[in-house]
């Protein structure tokens, strides 16, 4: 859904985020991962693949299922690094470009 989601330019704004929440007592748990500054695009654009998969293992036999159809989740606005604040630019979720002016512009719904 994108909420609560950051994007942070260095380790000063981490603490500025971080110190923001615990004054407003709204932190709970947080993750923290790398950002990739140059992600592969797709027509200028982020996007991330989803596909499923299913892993059972009963009495010691293990069995992989894949479905066969997936599909890409897709950034309205071309990539950028100017505004990390621009979540329509950095993040793919639908909660949050269905939000935009620009959502299902280049595919329906973005997918």
């Amino acid at each position: 859904r994108g909420k609560g989601i950051s994007i942070a330019k260095d380790l000063a704004e981490i603490d500025k985020i971080l110190g923001e929440q615990i004054v407003r007592g709204e932190l709970h748990t947080c993750i923290l991962q790398k950002y990739i500054e140059n992600p592969l695009l797709f027509n200028k654009r982020k996007f991330d693949i989803r596909c499923y998969g299913l892993l059972t293992s009963i009495n010691g036999n293990v069995k992989g299922y894949f479905y066969k159809e997936g599909y890409l989740r897709t950034a309205s606005k071309e990539f950028s690094l100017k505004s990390l604040s621009a979540k329509v630019v950095h993040l793919t979720n639908e909660a949050v470009q269905k939000k935009y002016e620009t959502f299902g512009r280049f595919e329906s719904g973005n997918k």
